[in-house]
């Protein structure tokens, strides 16, 4: 799969028309207008829960959408009672109030003024009760409202809940003994009885420890940490069982004469029975603050430290300037000049300002041209600076002739930061001509940040009816209409802005699969083949699949006889495929095949090491292509420049879109989908939850009670007149009190999701077909059952469980009777897990 590779005068060519682009932009300001970014300004709030200081929040210049607000959830005291500790940071606050509101944000249940409270310089501690309009054990949003002394108004979020016995202090008293321990070997033994140190844990790298790693790995190894900062803890889920927990702290470790400081992350998932504490989980990570003025340069190379994560570089075509990301600040350093420039980072050396440390928003690098001009993109949360408390996207240049920042464009938005952060991170790329490209809310839009106008690209996306590659180059869509309808799929190089239409035979029907680097993947069926199960499930067989390149064509094709691919999953150099076997009229799963990239990645001149150090054990550092001359070394600190009225604009928002479902992990939102079934696997693969647009709860890992059943289900029988998928479907929803004729319905070619839908009112179906049997009786522990369909027509369901039996109703027999677990889970799994349930409106 060669490519074309354009040189010479054409590269001339675009590099000067960038430089006078972006010339264009800066003259548009006044550059001798510059000021360092504000410091921040408003106040923190925490929670005082049983003496753990626990849900920092940060404040919201504006009000937000409240449904996916899930940042922390504050469990009320006795009396429904919650004590706040403000830290107004040299405010004068005139008012205190609360509003209590659903999970959506669509019910106010109680607007409340606290009208005494005592102002402090350093602290302002508040305790009120809420009223007595809540349901216990059921999550609402609390949104804190404090009147500074212009007038402002500004709202920090929490989930609340009242619980009955969740034994909070138990599960909080238990992770701040565990963090604590871990700097005391002697005193870490009582945790190796919670550990499960197997061959899954990675002993050589400080920069990630979990449950799995050694004791003396949990325990800090030989490093001589202190430290050096009083944890904070969040909250991110509580039940009666478990609990999710997230801690943070800085330790100082002493390092070839410096003292060196660290940001460490703890993610503990506890389970409190009446004998003793489980450690469900547990995760550690370890970065180092870079000091760029330090002892951090040694031959060719910039000694980054222990690290979590891959550090993002970025260079220049020739090499001689590179852009990183280390610790969510950006810089930037001139091989030839032996300059490095702080470029970006609300971090700004200070450990005690806790309003600067937050990480809430995140940090890309767009373009960087040989000149060291970088254009970035900062978004999420801003805080501090022009749009401290606020959202949103901000487009910035860093001119290195007058070394400023300036920023070109700054979008709003008024949903949490975790869904901007995850959407931006699919798709954001701006080409030579000052164009950028975002993904947000499932549209591409096209933004020209030169004259601040923008358009919608495509609306209605969902996960398999488009792609990106993975430099954010190239995206593909399918033109007329998503899924498995579609004729026509759309190619845009966004370099450019060209775009090119692959276009599927007549009776035949196209769809994206990935990128390989720049080329297209992508698969044909005939219409003819594409069937639907009983459920209503589309299978997709298709028979091509091809690797098309946008200027050369197809550049290879994949055919065999009777052979149908189902998906490709692009894994380095190769494409896995899964095929399917054609058997009569049914498809049946046979082996996976894969095609191979013999295509050979050009090496960057400057790259991303990690080299092994004794007791330090992995470390990250970016070697060069020059050695670097410690003594000279020029360090900048960039400006910002200031400009008159606003350079926002605001995206207009789709209408009809498809619904989201959000799946929430370890430290906040991991991924969206648009299919719940998938929602479902990823969130049980992470021990994660999965949220709706309305902010309730699709589906939850744990906290599940040993046994239950659904008692109010009895055995039927099919008949000659009634199928056992119509009895089951029957039973179903007679239990909701309703009464259909599902056989009919059946019989006159409604499918199964079809029947659910327009009979359950209000409720919301959910396919889980490939979700494990595990996952789908979090729906029979809350009284709802599951209709398991098998590959012959016939049906169950499934009602009940306990810890060595599922219970089902089988209309075949007429009978309510207990399988084996794994009889259960081997049965379901050969007729392809095919599970249908739903959640009620209240849920």
């Amino acid at each position: 799969m060669k490519k074309t590779i354009i040189k010479g005068a054409i590269v001339i060519l675009v590099f000067f028309t960038a430089l006078f682009v972006i010339s264009g932009i800066m003259n548009k300001g006044n550059t001798d207008m510059t000021a360092e970014m504000a410091d921040a300004t408003l106040p923190v709030i925490s929670v005082n829960y049983g003496g753990h200081e626990i849900n920092k929040m940060f404040g919201y210049r504006e009000a937000m959408e409240t449904s996916q607000m899930r940042e922390s959830i504050t469990p009320l005291a006795s009396g429904r009672k919650i004590n706040l500790v403000i830290n107004p940071y040299q405010n004068r606050i005139n008012e205190i109030a609360y509003e209590l509101r659903s999970v959506d944000g669509s019910r106010l249940i109680e607007n409340t003024e606290i009208r005494e409270f005592e102002q402090a310089e350093d602290k302002i501690e508040v305790s009120f009760g809420l009223k007595d309009l809540i349901e216990s054990n059921r999550e609402y949003l609390l949104v804190v409202v404090l009147t500074l002394e212009n007038g402002e108004e500004i709202r920090y979020y929490t989930r609340v809940i009242y619980p009955e016995e969740y034994y909070v202090i138990d599960k909080l008293d238990y992770i701040v003994d565990f963090s604590t321990r871990t700097f005391d070997k002697e005193a870490a033994k009582e945790l190796t009885k919670y550990l499960e140190s197997n061959s899954e844990g990675d002993n050589t790298n400080f920069g990630r420890v979990t449950i799995h790693s050694s004791f003396n790995q949990v325990t800090w190894g030989d490093l001589e940490v202190t430290r050096e900062s009083r944890p904070e803890i969040t909250i991110k889920d509580i039940g009666p069982q478990t609990g999710n927990f997230v801690m943070q702290y800085y330790v100082s470790m002493p390092y070839g004469g410096e003292i060196h400081y660290y940001r460490v992350k703890e993610y503990y998932r506890v389970r409190y029975t009446a004998d003793r504490m489980y450690l469900l989980d547990y995760e550690r990570t370890m970065d180092q603050v870079f000091d760029q003025k330090g002892d951090a340069y040694a031959n060719n190379k910039i000694m980054l430290g222990i690290t979590s994560e891959e550090t993002e570089i970025v260079e220049s075509d020739g090499g001689n300037v590179i852009a990183f990301i280390t610790g969510n600040r950006l810089f930037s350093y001139n091989v030839a000049d032996n300059k490095l420039a702080f470029l970006f980072g609300f971090y700004d050396g200070n450990h005690s300002d806790e309003r600067a440390l937050y990480d809430g928003h995140r940090i890309k690098i767009l373009n960087l041209d040989e000149g060291g001009n970088v254009t970035f993109l900062v978004f999420g949360y801003m805080n501090r600076g022009r749009h401290e408390g606020q959202v949103g996207i901000s487009v910035f240049f860093y001119d290195s002739t007058v070394n400023t920042v300036e920023e070109l464009v700054y979008i709003p938005c008024e949903q949490a930061q975790e869904l901007l952060i995850e959407e931006v991170d699919q798709l954001s790329y701006i080409n030579k001509n000052g164009m950028l490209y975002l993904k947000w809310k499932n549209q591409f839009y096209a933004i020209n940040v030169i004259n601040r106008s923008c358009e919608v690209i495509v609306k209605n996306l969902d996960e398999e009816s488009y792609k990106v590659s993975e430099s954010n180059k190239m995206v593909v869509w399918q033109k007329d209409g998503n899924g498995y309808g579609s004729r026509e799929l759309v190619l845009m190089n966004l370099t450019t802005g060209n775009r090119k239409s692959i276009q599927a035979e007549v009776n035949e029907v196209i769809a994206p699969i990935g990128f390989m680097g720049e080329d297209l993947i992508y698969g044909i069926a005939r219409k003819s083949d594409i069937v639907e199960d009983y459920a209503g499930n589309t299978i997709f067989p298709m028979y091509c699949v091809r690797i098309e390149n946008e200027t050369e064509g197809i550049l290879m094709e994949y055919q065999q006889e009777d052979i149908y691919i189902s998906s490709g999953e692009v894994t380095g150099n190769q494409i896995i495929l899964k095929r399917l076997k054609k058997e009569g009229d049914t498809y049946k799963e046979t082996l996976d095949d894969q095609i191979m990239n013999a295509e050979s990645i050009e090496d960057n001149k400057n790259a991303v090491e990690i080299a092994a150090v004794d007791k330090y054990e992995k470390l990250t550092q970016i070697s060069l292509k020059n050695n670097i001359d410690a003594a000279t070394i020029k360090y900048l600190t960039p400006k910002e420049v200031l400009f008159e009225g606003g350079r926002s604009i605001t995206l207009t928002d789709a209408e009809g879109r498809l619904e989201n479902y959000y799946v929430y992990g370890k430290y906040g939102i991991e991924a969206c989908y648009t299919d719940v079934g998938t929602a479902v696997k990823t969130a049980d693969r992470i021990s994660g939850v999965v949220v709706g647009e309305d902010g309730g709860y699709i589906w939850r890992k744990g906290n599940r009670k040993l046994r239950n059943q659904i008692m109010a289900i009895q055995g039927e029988e099919l008949s000659e007149e009634r199928s056992s998928l119509a009895v089951c479907l029957d039973t179903l929803m007679a239990y909701e009190g309703v009464v259909r004729n599902s056989e009919y319905m059946l019989e006159k070619g409604d499918s199964v999701l079809t029947i659910l839908e327009e009979g359950l009112e209000g409720a919301q179906i959910l396919d889980l077909t490939g979700c494990s049997l595990d996952a789908v009786l979090y729906y029979v522990d809350r009284e709802i059952p599951v209709l398991v369909m098998m590959q012959d027509g016939s049906a169950v369901l499934l009602i009940g469980f306990n810890e060595k039996n599922t219970v089902v109703m089988n209309p075949e027999s007429g009978t309510v009777y207990k399988v084996g677990m794994n009889d259960s889970t081997e049965w379901f799994e050969k007729n392809g897990n095919h599970f249908i349930t739903y959640i009620r409106s209240q849920e």
